[in-house]
Formats: structure tokens, sequence, C-alpha cells
């Protein structure tokens, strides 16, 4: 394209020719080559004489102006599922997908005494949320339909954050627990249950320290795969993030050991 466009506008236009060619890769009757040299064309005649770089939002009237990707391909050539999309999509505003999101969260909510039902509503809200903004491409379009898409999205993210950084608590605690007759009965200076979780305590502490330690190394490289996850708050993740993850680790683990040997050696 012979127009300059803004980084924003960039990605917003490959994100349109991405999902032409998407549509069109299936088609049997419609050139897609030909279809997207046409887009260009146009898109360039339309743009013409705006200053360059062309912003995301004059580039974004055009493609609205344009119309939907989907629109080049026969409606009866289009997979059942893509149909089924194009329906739920094709409504005012486009937001049909941020009101299903919403609704499916809000029942999931209000039936939350009826557990795996609310799970299921919850989730399903979720991947509703994810499939829109996936739909979307570029954040930037889904601009106010974020109040609609982020609850469910919010609400899992955080479960599975929670989950993810401190399932060793679901495991070292039952773990003292079960050995705490044996260990009192093995070391007889440890007289009653409170004297046994001073040292049981911190050192559960210095485990959960240790295995965030752990997390942070791991979570070091691949940090487009927190991308992908939990998108689309983790754009922007960085490596201090880890970073600081391995820090509070590092300082947890450490603490809590030396509080607890201490707690040990009073009691011997």
């Amino acid at each position: 394209m012979m127009v300059t466009l803004s980084e924003g506008a960039k990605r917003s236009l490959d994100d349109y020719l991405r999902q032409a060619r998407t549509y069109l890769r299936g088609s049997r009757s419609v050139d897609a080559d030909e279809i997207e040299q046409n887009i260009t064309e146009h898109i360039e005649n339309e743009l013409e004489g705006e200053a360059e770089p062309v912003s995301y939002d004059v580039l974004d009237a055009v493609l609205k102006k344009l119309g939907s990707p989907q629109q080049w391909v026969p409606m009866e050539e289009l997979p059942w599922w893509w149909k089924i999309i194009y329906r739920l999509r094709s409504g005012p505003e486009d937001w049909r997908l941020a009101y299903i999101s919403l609704a499916l969260f809000v029942a999931g909510l209000l039936t939350l005494p009826y557990a795996p039902v609310s799970i299921v509503l919850i989730l399903a809200g979720f991947l509703t949320s994810r499939a829109a903004i996936s739909e979307a491409g570029d954040i930037d379009k889904i601009k106010a339909q974020k109040w609609l898409l982020y609850p469910p999205l919010i609400v899992v993210y955080l479960f599975v954050l929670l989950a993810l950084l401190t399932w060793p608590l679901a495991l070292l605690i039952p773990l003292a627990d079960v050995y705490e007759r044996d260990f009192r009965e093995s070391y007889h200076y440890f007289s009653n249950e409170n004297d046994y979780w001073f040292v049981a305590t911190p050192a559960i502490l210095a485990g959960l320290g240790l295995w965030w330690s752990i997390l942070a190394i791991v979570l070091l490289k691949p940090r487009r795969l927190l991308q992908v996850v939990f998108r689309p708050f983790a754009e922007k993740v960085r490596s201090k993030w880890a970073l600081r993850l391995l820090l509070i680790g590092l300082v947890l683990m450490i603490l809590s050991a030396g509080i607890g040997v201490l707690y040990y050696q009073d009691f011997i």
C-alpha cells in the first residue's frame, strides 16, 4: 500500500485482510487475490488526501464503510459455524457477543447455589468473551464493549492466577496435618499441637516461596504464553514482573525457613 499508516492502523488493516483471506480460503467462486487487491485499491482511494501517517480512527471509518470482511464470500459458501458467528455478530453496533457474554456471566452468578450449573455458565461467558476479542482482532476495536466482555474474563483469570500461586498450600497443609502425630511422637519436645505448628507453618510458607521462585524462573522467557492465556490483560507483561515474583519467593522462602529453624532450636 502506497499510503503510510500508523502502527494501530497497520494492525487494523492486516487484521481485516487476514479475516477476509480466512473467509475466502474455502470459497470456490471467488478469487481471493483479486478480492484482496480490490480491497487495497479501494482503501487507498478512500484515504487519498488524508494526513499521513493515517490514524487508526480514520482507517477504521473507511473499513466500516467498506463493510465486513465476510461480505466477499457468498453466504451459502460459508461453513455452518461461520454462519452462526455471522448471525451473532451482525446485530446493531456488533455487540451481540458482548451481550451474550455478560448474560451468561450474570446467569452464572445468579445460579451460584447450584455450583455445577454456575460454573458452566461462567465458563461459557468467559469463552464467549474470548471469542469476541479474537474476532475483533485489535483490542482497540471493542472500546466500550470492554465493560461487558471483561467481567467474566477477570473472574476466571483471578481464579486461575490464585490457583497457580497457591496450589502448593493444598498439598503441604494436609501433608503437615497427616504427619503431625508421627512427628510429635518421634520428637517428644513438641509437647503440644501449637509447638508443632510453630515449626510446620514456616516450613509450609518456605515451600510456597520455593514454588513462586520456580514459577518465576519458568516465566522469565515464555511471556507469549502468558499473553495468550491471559489475553488481553497480559499484553504488556515484562520480564521484570517475573523477577519481582522471584524476589518475593526467595525472600519468603529464606525468611520462613529461618524462622522455622529458630523455632525448632528453641524447642530442642
